[in-house]
């Protein structure tokens, strides 16, 4: 599925309603019902937070203290980062000043998969998105950073995108309603992340024509690879028109 048109070098995508509508319709019947079964799974989380009387961000940050700078948030009693079975969905949270973030963002989230371990044993994962949101933790934008950022295993999208369905399609664990909030961007927001993989690698390969460039995947001077803006309300009202 060819992404939208971009600036080769340039990591912004757009997506306004239309345009998601249309690449929903572009996916096969399976893909489509899984977006449509995440959207219910998505706004019941949503209820599920608002009845427990808090935003899906309370359950990680306690309710009007601002998070420390760099430390990871998690889901009390949830697995580690690194821990788990392959293929499991593996996150954190975590604010802190970074040049480009988008007014009204309160941090982020960074997913991740969990791969077979290297042949020494030690742990390997790839990142599979990351997810800006506002104070309340509702998304506000998706963006892929590079190798460094998160001291990943770099797969081709492909593989990662894959990787992203599979988790999505998973059921969540019943004693974290976060990772269930997750897992259901995964699958709402599925369109986006595939193409903002695909662009990332695209702004990879044109940086490395004319040369290996080993270094590469570690120059600081690259952060976020591709982004784009996401809202709940426009992502619903486009699953709404291609199923009604």
């Amino acid at each position: 599925m060819p992404a939208p048109r971009a600036d080769a070098d340039s990591p912004y995508l757009h997506f306004p309603r239309v345009r998601i509508a249309r690449r929903l319709r572009m996916l096969d019947r399976t893909r489509r019902a899984r977006a449509y079964a995440a959207a219910g799974t998505l706004v019941d989380s949503l209820k599920a937070f608002v009845g427990a009387g808090h935003a899906p961000l309370a359950a990680l940050v306690d309710d009007g203290a601002a998070p420390e700078a760099w430390r990871h948030y998690r889901s009390a009693g949830a697995a580690g980062r690194l821990e788990g079975k392959p293929g499991g969905l593996h996150y954190y949270y975590h604010a802190h000043a970074a040049a480009g973030t988008p007014r009204g963002e309160h941090g982020h989230f960074h997913l991740f998969a969990r791969l077979d371990p290297a042949a020494d044993g030690a742990p390997r994962y790839a990142h599979l998105v990351a997810i800006g949101v506002d104070a309340r933790g509702l998304p506000l934008r998706l963006f892929t950073t590079q190798r460094w950022v998160t001291d990943e295993t770099w797969l081709p999208a492909a593989r990662v995108i894959a990787l992203a369905e599979r988790i999505a399609a998973a059921p969540a664990a019943r004693t974290d309603p976060v990772e269930g909030w997750l897992r259901a961007q995964l699958g709402v927001f599925a369109p986006q992340i595939a193409a903002l993989l695909r662009h990332r690698d695209r702004r990879i390969a044109a940086r490395r024509r004319g040369g290996r460039r080993p270094g590469l995947s570690e120059d600081r001077r690259m952060y976020v690879l591709s982004q784009c803006r996401v809202s709940v309300e426009d992502q619903l009202a486009a699953l709404d028109r291609v199923f009604h």
